[in-house]
C-alpha cells in the first residue's frame, strides 16, 4: 500500500509516528478520565460509609448530615432516590449512581448516589446523596468537564509531539536532501573537490562511499579514454600499411593469376572492413558529439555511394540490390552519418547470402531490408517464435549505440525471411519530436 501511494520516507515516518502517537494519547486520555472518575467515586463511597458507621438512625426517622441522607430502611429514602434505584438491585458497599447528563459538553442536570452499608449491630444503613443543577434559564449549561479536559490535554500533547517530530525530522532531512543534491550534481570536475560535511556521521560515511565509487568509475573512464587516444594512432598505422601493401600487390600480381588476385582482393576487402570498424569504434569512444561539424549532405548520394563501396560484400552471392532513393539534403555531420548508414548497409550485405537487399529513402527515413531466400542466414527463433538478435554480430549493437549518440531514431525488427532496419535521420541541432 505504501508503495502504491509513493510516499516519501519523511512523510511515511511522520504519518506513522503521528498515527501511533494518536492511538497512545487517546488510550491514555480515556484511561486518565476513568481513573479520575474511579478516584472521585472511591472518595464519595468512603465518606458515605464513614457517615453510616458514625450516625445512628432508627427506622422511620432518617437524618441528614451535611449532604448525606441517612436512613435505616429503603422506604425512608427520598422519592427521587427510590426512583433511581430499585431495592432488589442494591448490593452492599457498592456506590450506585444515576447521573442525568445530556452529553459530555453539558453540565449534569441531576445526580443520585446510594450506598448500602451493612452493620453488625444495626443491620443495613442506606446513605444517599443527591445533586441538582442550579437553574440557568435560556442558557445552555456548558462547562469543561473532566472528560473534555482529558481530551483537550491529549490533543495538546499530540500537537506538541507533532511539532517536536516535525522539527526533529527537518533537522535530519535537510542534511539528507543536501546529500541527495550533492550526489546528483557530482560530475568529473567536482570529484576532485573535498566532500562536504553533512552533519551526521552516517551521512558522511555514505557520502564517502558514493565519492569513492564515482572515483573508481572516473579512473575506469580515464583508462578507456587513454586507450582510445592511443588506439587512434596505433591502429591506424598498421591498417594504412596493409592498405598500401595491397595496392602494391595489385600492381605486381599477374593479371592471369586469378588465385593470387582473388587472395589480394580478399585482403583488400578485409582491410577496408577493418578500417571502417576501427573508425566506428574510435568515434564511438569519444565523448563529444556537439563538436561535430555539420554540412549540407545529399543523403541519397551518400547512401548510393556507400552501397557501391560495399558491393564487394555481395561478390560471389546470389543477391540482388534494389535502391529506391528520394532526393534528400540535410545538415549532418558527414563522417558520423557515413559511419551509421554504412554500418546498416554493411550489416545487411554481410548477412544476406541468397536473396535481395532493399534500400529505400523517403524524406528523413531510411529503411534497409534484407530478404534471405536460403536457410544459411535466416534469423534464429527462440521458443516463442521471436527473433534472436545475437546472430547478427556486432553490427546491430554498434548501430544502436551510434544512433543514440546522434539522437537518431533506430528501430530494428525481424521479418518473415530476413531483417529490417528503420532509421530516422536528424540534425544534431534539430529537437527530438
Amino acid at each position: 500500500m505504501v508503495e502504491g501511494l509513493r510516499l516519501s520516507l519523511r512523510k511515511y515516518v511522520i504519518l506513522t509516528l503521528l498515527a501511533v502517537a494518536s492511538v497512545i494519547f487517546a488510550l491514555f486520555s480515556i484511561q486518565s478520565a476513568d481513573n479520575f472518575l474511579d478516584g472521585m467515586d472511591g472518595m464519595l463511597r468512603s465518606s458515605m460509609v464513614r457517615a453510616a458507621k458514625n450516625v445512628v438512625v432508627e427506622p422511620g426517622a432518617p437524618t441528614q448530615v451535611l449532604d448525606f441522607y441517612i436512613a435505616a430502611t429503603y422506604d425512608d429514602l427520598p422519592d427521587t432516590v427510590k426512583q433511581s434505584f430499585s431495592e432488589a438491585t442494591l448490593m452492599p458497599f457498592i456506590l450506585h449512581k444515576d447521573i442525568d447528563k445530556p452529553d459530555m459538553f453539558s453540565r449534569p442536570r441531576s445526580a443520585n448516589f446510594l450506598v448500602v452499608v451493612p452493620l453488625e449491630d444495626r443491620g443495613e444503613v442506606f446513605v444517599s446523596q443527591s445533586f441538582r443543577a442550579p437553574p440557568t434559564p435560556n442558557k445552555r449549561s456548558f462547562r469543561i468537564g473532566h472528560e473534555l479536559y482529558s481530551i483537550l490535554v491529549g490533543v495538546a500533547a499530540l500537537m506538541a509531539f507533532a511539532i517536536a517530530l516535525f522539527l526533529l525530522l527537518r533537522s535530519v532531512s535537510r542534511p539528507v536532501e543536501s546529500l541527495q543534491q550533492w550526489a546528483a550534481g557530482l560530475d568529473e570536475a567536482q570529484l576532485d573537490a573535498p566532500i562536504p560535511n553533512f552533519r551526521y556521521k552516517e551521512l558522511n560515511a555514505l557520502a564517502a562511499i558514493i565519492h569513492k565509487s564515482l572515483q573508481s568509475v572516473k579512473q575506469t573512464l580515464e583508462r578507456e579514454r587513454e586507450f582510445v587516444n592511443h588506439a587512434s594512432h596505433e591502429l591506424r598505422t598498421p591498417i594504412a600499411v596493409v592498405r598500401s601493401s595491397v595496392e602494391l600487390l595489385c600492381r605486381v600480381v599477374d593479371v592471369e593469376n586469378s588465385k593470387g588476385r582473388n587472395a589480394v582482393s580478399r585482403i583488400d576487402n578485409a582491410s577496408k572492413t577493418m578500417a571502417d570498424l576501427t573508425e566506428t569504434l574510435l568515434w564511438l569512444g569519444r565523448e563529444e558529439t556537439t563538436g561535430l561539424v555539420e554540412h549540407q549532405v545529399d543523403v541519397a548520394e551518400m547512401v548510393k555511394g556507400l552501397a557501391d563501396d560495399l558491393m564487394y560484400l555481395l561478390q560471389g552471392k546470389s543477391v540482388s540490390l534494389s535502391l529506391n532513393l528520394d532526393p534528400c539534403t540535410l545538415m549532418l555531420p558527414e563522417t558520423a552519418a557515413q559511419i551509421v548508414i554504412g554500418n546498416i548497409i554493411r550489416n545487411a550485405f554481410q548477412h544476406t547470402y541468397q536473396g535481395k537487399v532493399n534500400i529505400r529513402l523517403k524524406g528523413k527515413q531510411l529503411v534497409v531490408t534484407n530478404v534471405e531466400e536460403s536457410a544459411l542466414a535466416a534469423p534464429r527463433l527462440d521458443d516463442t517464435g521471436s527473433g534472436v538478435e545475437e546472430g547478427f554480430g556486432i553490427g546491430l549493437k554498434l548501430i544502436e549505440k551510434l544512433s543514440i549518440k546522434l539522437n537518431w531514431a533506430y528501430r530494428p525488427e525481424f521479418t518473415e525471411k530476413g531483417y529490417s532496419v528503420t532509421l530516422t535521420i536528424r540534425s544534431l541541432t534539430t529537437p527530438q519530436v
